[in-house]
């Protein structure tokens, strides 16, 4: 279940990244971890999380390592992150299922 929450945490901040364009990257990073991580942590593992957002690139930086046109860089991101999202809804149904309780 960790794993699926580490992917959701980043399909969110991406989304949330791309569809705002004048947000940074931390802030995006920020918001996501507050709705879907920082719950399951504890009061040790917060600091060290918000200390990682702090961490992240700067957008233009992360943006222009992807590819040098911006406009071909958002598109694909935005299928790749489309791709995570309906990957995450059958992770997510499947592990509602009572078969998936180990």
């Amino acid at each position: 279940m960790w794993l699926i929450r580490g992917l959701d945490f980043t399909a969110v901040a991406l989304s949330q990244n791309l569809a705002t364009p004048s947000e940074e990257l931390s802030t995006s990073f920020r918001n996501s971890y507050g709705n879907t991580l920082k719950p399951y942590h504890s009061f040790l593992v917060k600091p060290v999380m918000s200390a990682a957002m702090s961490a992240t690139p700067y957008r233009k930086d992360f943006y222009i390592k992807l590819g040098e046109d911006p406009a071909k860089v958002e598109a694909e991101m935005n299928v790749w992150v489309a791709a995570l999202e309906a990957i995450l809804v059958i992770l997510k149904a499947f592990l509602d299922r009572k078969e998936a309780k180990w």
